[in-house]
């Protein structure tokens, strides 16, 4: 889609994402695992081997003397305990989708740039936000839940915004004159034009981008190639970009490397922590819920174990999945170090509004999901059976195990709600005698049924009350007998 040149651009500029993503990692480990090594003060560099160069390096790199596009072995020589991790490009486009997403909540147009950048579109969010100055504090109380380096500038050209940015400057700013004064400040070896043509322009005695602006356009056409050309007309404002949008995935897959192998599960609840964090934005910016995620951890040595993490009820918040994930993993045993986690989540409802009143029970709804879901996370699928109701008068038909039901009352069981909302909440499987003195509080009700199944019942129901307090449901038979059938907790 291509925009005029009339309209505001920010570029937010990340040139050390798979540095500050392991720094972020090695913190989160560190909090629990006592064995970590790695330490903010140790020199760090991210090496790319295919050109030799180091593309990533922290503080304490930069003041021993190692610098940007410096070969590993000068850098070996320099700093002799040196961490080197390798480049890895999908490291880098992950963050950057992550981080588009969590943006996506406050402003409408995003276009990632590959490897290191985000292009937000600014001007058609003025309106809602008032101004520039307000619109960017949005945007950085969103960039600054993650500890990213970050350099950015404002500009009415993609191409401009992006250059200023990437000579490290955090330039926010409408005013067309200070653009164009940053933009005159700039290089042109940090531009997009290409590195060959760049060459050729310094030949010709065009050095800065101050000498582009003086000649025509026109006097470059036979010299450069047509993308550079591209370039330096939407530098000169003279022409627009054309961009693609950037929209969520349909499918959730999050992959994660560890820095070292991790042998012990409570190690890795920190890092899946994050993981988690990262599903929540992702579902929030759907308005969407989950319920259920695959975690696969990716053992060294022996195959890779994938949980599959249930939910009995909807959920998006990461704090709940976690509490789930702690209960599955306390029965987890390892077979080598984990290397990476995978999460995955292939299905995704949509949350719709509820027209139900504040006052009413949803809260203890939702506290029973919750602690059916844990129950099931600690002790398994298999283990934790549900009552079920369909429509029967006698109390020990009226709930049973699904293994219990015939085909007939499951169905029924699934499409209807139990009547019987006054009936006690602890149910004996088969009566027992009365034998302690009660009084009776309400009563009698007569239930008379099963005649057609050989099964009859005609009892007379009561609430009694013993002498400690304790509510019971209790009946009278056709002779006289009295028997207990529940308790009322």
């Amino acid at each position: 889609m291509q925009f005029d040149t009339s309209s505001l651009w920010i570029y937010l500029y990340l040139p050390n994402l798979q540095l500050n993503i392991q720094q972020a990692h090695a913190e989160a480990l560190s909090a629990t695992d006592k064995q970590t090594t790695l330490k903010g003060s140790d020199a760090q560099i991210v090496y790319h081997p295919k050109l030799n160069q180091v593309l990533q390096l922290n503080q304490s790199a930069e003041k021993l003397g190692i610098k940007k596009g410096m070969g590993l072995a000068s850098a070996s020589i320099i700093c002799g305990h040196l961490v080197v991790s390798e480049y890895k490009e999908e490291i880098a486009l992950q963050a950057l989708q992550e981080l588009a997403n969590e943006l996506y909540l406050v402003t409408s147009d995003i276009v990632i740039d590959e490897p290191s950048g985000l292009f937000l579109r600014a001007q058609n969010m003025l309106r809602l936000y008032g101004n520039l100055t307000q619109y960017w504090q949005v945007i950085q109380e969103v960039i600054s839940k993650q500890a990213y380096d970050l350099y950015y500038a404002s500009a009415y050209s993609v191409n401009v915004a992006k250059l200023i940015a990437k000579h490290e400057q955090q330039f926010m700013s409408d005013d067309k004159a200070l653009i164009q004064k940053k933009l005159q400040e700039c290089s042109l070896q940090l531009s997009d034009i290409d590195k060959k043509d760049i060459e050729k322009l310094q030949g010709i005695g065009i050095k800065s981008i101050a000498d582009l602006f003086e000649q025509p356009l026109s006097a470059f056409a036979s010299r450069v190639s047509k993308f550079s050309l591209q370039i330096m007309s939407e530098l000169r404002g003279e022409s627009a970009s054309k961009l693609r949008f950037y929209q969520p995935a349909q499918r959730y897959e999050h992959y994660l490397e560890l820095l070292y192998d991790i042998e012990l599960t409570a190690s890795l609840l920190p890092v899946i922590r994050k993981c988690l964090d990262a599903l929540e934005s992702y579902l929030l910016v759907r308005n969407g819920l989950a319920l259920s995620i695959h975690i696969t951890l990716f053992q060294r040595e022996h195959e890779a174990i994938t949980q599959v993490i249930n939910s009995a009820m909807p959920i998006y918040k990461s704090a709940q999945w976690l509490d789930i994930v702690e209960l599955r993993f306390e029965n987890l045993a390892l077979s080598s170090g984990v290397y990476g986690i995978t999460i995955q989540c292939e299905k995704i409802e949509q949350a719709e509004g509820s027209e139900s009143d504040f006052f009413n029970e949803k809260s203890t709804h939702v506290a029973a999901m919750t602690l059916l879901s844990r129950l099931k996370a600690k002790l398994g699928e298999q283990q934790i059976k549900r009552m079920h109701y369909h429509d029967d008068y006698r109390p020990e038909y009226c709930t049973q195990l699904p293994n219990e039901l015939t085909t007939k009352h499951a169905k029924q069981s699934s499409i209807k709600k139990p009547q019987f909302l006054d009936r006690p909440g602890f149910l004996l499987r088969a009566p027992i005698p009365l034998n302690s003195k009660v009084s009776i509080i309400d009563g009698p009700e007569r239930i008379a049924s099963g005649w057609w199944d050989n099964h009859e019942v005609q009892r007379d129901y009561f609430l009694a009350e013993s002498d400690e307090g304790q509510q019971l449901w209790i009946f009278r038979t056709l002779n006289d007998k009295w028997f207990v059938h529940g308790y009322f907790i």
